[in-house]
């Protein structure tokens, strides 16, 4: 049985496209989260759920169009005891009235490492669309201008007395 492991990571439902923090933990540990995180499917009775999203440690989160959500005592995961999450304990909180859109326009940090096909996860990118690269391209090309523009003021140099 999966379990979850550190890193964020964050499923589109509608795509299948699984998101996670690679610069900072291995991809097979985000997509063994993204597993664990599919298994909440069957427990939680919620319409207009669009995405399932954990952060670094053990709180997750369901995100839903749909105002309000009373998540069921019963509903846990298993989480990988290594060091990281030791004295950790899961959680699951729904983020309701969240607009899609307007979550991803938002999500840049995370790239597309991932997919659900078939209902399994896979490391298998191919025809998901990856909604987090236009948001880290226009953060990129800010980066660009801001040191562009600091690149071309004149530099003084103090000369003490």
């Amino acid at each position: 049985m999966a379990k979850l492991r550190p890193g964020a990571v964050t499923i589109d439902l509608e795509t299948g496209g699984i998101y996670g923090d690679a610069d900072h933990c291995p991809r097979e540990d985000l997509l063994e989260s993204a597993e664990a995180l599919l298994s909440l499917l069957p427990q939680v009775n919620l319409r207009g759920i669009w995405g399932l999203a954990k952060a670094w440690d053990a709180d997750c989160y369901l995100y839903s169009e749909r105002a309000s959500y009373k998540v069921p005592e019963d509903i846990r995961l298993e989480l990988y005891r290594g060091s990281d999450l030791a004295g950790r304990r899961f959680r699951l909180v729904p983020l309701g009235k969240m607009e899609r859109e307007h979550y991803w326009q938002y999500h840049w940090y995370e790239p597309l490492i991932g997919s659900v096909k078939d209902g399994k996860v896979t490391a298998d990118i191919e025809g998901i669309p990856d909604f987090t690269a236009e948001a880290r391209a226009e953060l990129e090309q800010h980066r660009r201008e801001v040191e562009e523009r600091e690149a071309s003021k004149p530099r003084q140099l103090r000369i003490e007395l």
